[in-house]
């Protein structure tokens, strides 16, 4: 029913209004006072009003009476003051009361009507009532389309379409307060395009922006959702991951090289190769701030473009190549151990397990101090850790 309503006013470019009453004579009265101007849909009550609301967004207003079985106008104006879609928080409601109802009116105003009818209002009035809210409504769409643009466009790099500095640092500050209070680790990278300047001469400007957009997808699209990468300035971009710790910040890192490396980007029918660099710091360990985080983040940048580029550091100690530094070849932490067991990437762990059984050494002698009437084989653990470096 409600579909056969709903393409029964489609079609045409006037205006679409709801009118809702349970009396069919007070409908068909409305229908034909606004029918020269408006597109009109009607509903018996508000529940039906409500459904047709969800269904057909090109509702400009609604017309609706206060007395009605299932959902009255009043609860239906206040679902559509509730509702958080975009075209119904500020949809004009217009709702019908009798002359001398002075209580009806006020209760409809604090439930969130724009204006009210008496029953006897003429057709004139009506339409000027209906005109007056149609030219405000459409007014305050611009007015919220205007601001959303001004919003993004303060917010948004316009070359790449990723968020900027001032926006990034908004983003991150809110992550890591909430990392900080979950007791969780942050990591901060910052990305830089190999010999960037040398694109740009080579190419030109175009080709240049032409990367750094290539470039922004490709991070972007090797993402976790809850990560987020922004343009800083220039051929740099910074990277914020909450709850990655070494170990999957590593694997992040590796991503995002190959990701940037297996690009084929070709300009003007020029072959364009590209690679990035990128330096990575983690809350706690390099700093509680952000701004601490990415002043260490920036430093591990300078060493990977030290030893060549196309790499990643994640500790101050000079980075090694990239087959030296290959993710699998990095022993995780006892915790980052237990978590790959927990998920089942065992694969991963098995080739560090003779490191990780001899870190547990000291811990396990501290065990036999303070039991030594329940001692554990100490020297059958060593010799099975020589075993497994075989």
């Amino acid at each position: 029913m409600i579909e056969g309503l709903i393409e029964a006013a489609a079609g045409e470019e006037r205006p679409l209004i709801l009118i809702v009453d349970d009396s069919p004579t007070i409908r068909m009265s409305l229908r034909r006072a606004v029918e020269g101007e408006y597109r009109p849909l009607e509903a018996d009550d508000g529940e039906q009003a409500w459904a047709l609301l969800q269904q057909e967004p090109g509702i400009e207003l609604v017309i609706t009476d206060l007395s009605m079985p299932r959902l009255d106008g009043f609860g239906l104006t206040q679902r559509i003051r509730a509702s958080e879609a975009s075209h119904l928080h500020n949809l004009p409601v217009i709702v019908v009361t009798g002359a001398d109802d002075t209580e009806a009116r006020e209760k409809a105003f604090h439930t969130g009507a724009n204006d009210f009818l008496t029953k006897d209002s003429d057709r004139i009035e009506l339409l000027a009532r209906l005109r007056a809210h149609l030219k405000l409504a459409d007014t305050i769409r611009q007015l919220e389309a205007s601001q959303r643009e001004l919003r993004e466009q303060a917010n948004t790099d316009p070359l790449t379409g990723l968020p900027n500095r001032r926006f990034f640092t908004q983003i991150a500050n809110k992550e890591l307060s909430l990392m900080r209070r979950q007791q969780e680790y942050f990591a901060v990278m910052m990305v830089d395009i190999d010999h960037f300047k040398v694109v740009n001469d080579t190419y030109g400007h175009s080709a240049g922006d032409h990367v750094l957009s290539a470039v922004a997808h490709a991070l972007a699209q090797n993402l976790r959702e809850e990560d987020t990468v922004a343009r800083i300035g220039g051929e740099e971009f910074a990277v914020s991951s909450p709850a990655t710790n070494r170990l999957a910040s590593i694997v992040l890192a590796e991503r995002l090289r190959k990701a940037v490396a297996n690009l084929a980007l070709e300009y003007e029918g020029s072959q364009i190769p590209v690679t990035i660099s990128l330096g990575i710091a983690l809350r706690p360990h390099d700093g509680d701030s952000l701004e601490d985080l990415l002043a260490v983040a920036d430093e591990r940048l300078y060493l990977a473009k030290q030893q060549g580029r196309n790499r990643f550091c994640v500790t101050d100690k000079t980075p090694r190549s990239e087959q030296e530094e290959a993710v699998d070849m990095v022993c995780p932490r006892m915790d980052e151990a237990l978590a790959m067991v927990r998920h089942g990437n065992l694969h991963r762990l098995l080739p560090h397990l003779p490191k990780l059984l001899e870190e547990l050494i000291p811990l396990l002698s501290l065990v036999n101090e303070q039991s030594p009437d329940e001692r554990l084989d100490l020297d059958r653990l060593r010799a099975v850790v020589e075993a497994l470096r075989r």
